[in-house]
């Protein structure tokens, strides 16, 4: 979960640590130079008491905090400035103009995910698929759909992905999961009680995970042995469909086809294509489309 929302959405606060709360909000950007004694001074509460707050959200100390929160504001101030992931369209426009809409909050919601790649986690992550005997992909609802298309990919160029639909068979292949096997988890906040389940079982299992998430802490990257981030805009529920979480995912699973591709690309070009060729069998009178 994002700072902003643990700010808002904390049950356990004192007065004083809610009145902490509703200032850091308030101020955004402005905490930047605040210390412990600024910040206990401008809501006249105590610095034991921003201490206190830090540690209940998860952080060491009020620098931490305030370290992670403008990071997070950083973020998410950056892009997205023209559509509402939740609401990209409105009842008014044409038909025309919601397909422009959609064009452009798919452009942002990539560029957005550029913004949250890193090259470290990214490496890991494509080491740890290349060297996987068996590439397993746990999810739930839509963001196991985005999968099937990676799976497809992948089986092209000889790599086996396995897709389990049913929560119990999820369950039951985790359970004989193996550390020459790597699973990829998704979940977009990281909170999921199927995914958080299997991710427990992997975990004992020494399978290695990958995890694909929103930003923030949450307990699906706690698992993980590398996260790729989620472009994370949307709400969890108010919001007409999934099109930034989906267009994220399936990005970063492209993404990670793409650099599986690259690592042995004139064997992976040639067994793709004759794949291809003896097995889809595809006809087409187009001139653009015919091969030369």
């Amino acid at each position: 979960m994002i700072i902003s929302n643990k700010l808002e959405s904390i049950n356990s606060l004192s007065k004083s640590e809610e009145i902490l709360a509703k200032y850091i909000l308030h101020e955004k950007e402005n905490i930047e130079k605040l210390s412990t004694t600024d910040l206990a001074n401008a809501t006249y509460t105590s610095p034991s008491t921003v201490v206190r707050l830090a540690k209940k959200l998860g952080f060491s100390g009020w620098n931490e905090l305030k370290e992670k929160y403008l990071e997070e504001l950083n973020y998410l101030n950056q892009h997205f400035t023209q559509i509402d992931p939740n609401y990209p369209f409105d009842s008014h426009d044409s038909f025309m103009a919601v397909a422009s809409k959609i064009g452009h909050l798919a452009e942002e919601t990539i560029q957005d995910t550029l913004s949250l790649l890193k090259n470290e986690e990214l490496r890991k992550a494509v080491d740890l698929l290349e060297h996987a005997q068996i590439i397993y992909i746990f999810g739930v609802s839509n963001s196991l759909l985005m999968a099937y298309d990676f799976k497809h990919k992948m089986l092209r160029i000889n790599h086996r992905v396995e897709i389990m639909n049913l929560p119990e068979e999820q369950v039951y292949v985790a359970s004989n999961s193996t550390s020459k096997e790597t699973a990829i988890l998704i979940s977009y906040s990281g909170e999921t009680e199927e995914v958080l389940q299997i991710a427990d079982i992997l975990k004992k299992n020494n399978t290695p995970i990958i995890a694909l998430s929103s930003i923030g802490e949450n307990s699906l990257k706690n698992h993980a042995d590398c996260t790729l981030s989620i472009s994370t805009r949307e709400k969890l529920y108010s919001k007409i469909a999934t099109y930034s979480t989906n267009n994220s995912i399936h990005f970063l699973l492209d993404i990670l086809y793409s650099c599986i591709f690259n690592l042995n690309y004139q064997d992976h070009l040639k067994y793709k294509t004759n794949i291809s060729k003896n097995i889809d069998k595809r006809i087409s009178h187009s001139i653009l489309l015919k091969e030369k």
